[in-house]
C-alpha cells in the first residue's frame, strides 16, 4: 500500500518538473534578423541605418556612441574645415502636455567663425534615442557673432539668435531633408 502512493508521488514531481521546464522555455528573449535582442518600442524599427546615441537614466546621460566618434563623424557631414569640439544631447523646450524632442547638437569653428549643427534624435522608448539617416539637418553658420543659438518653437527648430547684437552680426540657418552622419562609417 505504501509503494503506490509514493509511485504517484513521483509521478506529479516529474510532471511538475516538465511544466516548470516547459515554461522556461516560452520566456526566451526574442532575437531579430541580426541575432541580438529585439527590445526596441516606440517609432524606431531595428533597421541598420538608426544609429543609438543616448540613453537616458535617472541620474546620467550615458552616450552609446562615443562623443569623440559622434565629432568625427560631425566634421564629415560639415565638410567644409569646420572642427567639431563639443558635442551634446538637449531636450527642445515644447509646451506642456507636449512629447519631448532631443537634439544631437555638434558645435566647433571654422576659419574662427562659429558654426553648429543639429539632428533631431527618435525615442526608442525606453529612454533610447537614435538618429535616423531621414532625420533632418539644422546648421548654423555665424557671421560677427561669437555664439549661435537654435531658437525653438514646440520642440522644433524655427530660427536662429546671435549671442551679441551688434551691428552686422548675425546667424544664418540652413534646413536639409536628411542627413549622412553614418553613411560611410561602418
Amino acid at each position: 500500500m505504501k509503494l503506490l502512493p509514493r509511485l504517484l508521488g513521483l509521478g506529479l514531481l516529474g510532471l511538475l518538473l516538465a511544466l516548470v521546464t516547459m515554461s522556461c522555455e516560452s520566456s526566451k528573449t526574442a532575437t531579430n534578423e541580426f541575432g541580438s535582442p529585439n527590445r526596441i518600442k516606440g517609432e524606431v524599427i531595428a533597421k541598420p541605418e538608426s544609429r543609438q546615441i543616448v540613453h537616458f537614466t535617472d541620474s546620467s546621460t550615458e552616450y552609446k556612441t562615443p562623443r569623440s566618434e559622434l565629432a568625427k563623424a560631425f566634421i564629415r557631414q560639415f565638410n567644409d574645415g569646420t572642427v567639431v569640439d563639443k558635442i551634446q544631447v538637449r531636450k527642445a523646450p515644447v509646451d506642456s502636455g507636449t512629447v519631448a524632442t532631443y537634439y544631437l547638437i555638434g558645435m566647433g569653428l571654422r576659419a574662427g567663425t562659429f558654426r553648429a549643427m543639429a539632428l533631431p534624435l527618435t525615442s526608442g522608448g525606453d529612454n533610447t534615442f537614435y538618429l535616423r539617416p531621414s532625420a533632418e539637418r539644422y546648421t548654423l553658420s555665424s557671421t560677427g557673432c561669437p555664439a549661435c543659438f537654435f531658437n525653438f518653437e514646440n520642440g522644433r527648430i524655427v530660427s536662429t539668435s546671435c549671442s551679441e547684437s551688434s551691428p552686422g552680426s548675425h546667424c544664418d540657418l540652413k534646413i536639409e531633408p536628411n542627413n549622412e552622419l553614418f553613411a560611410n562609417a561602418r
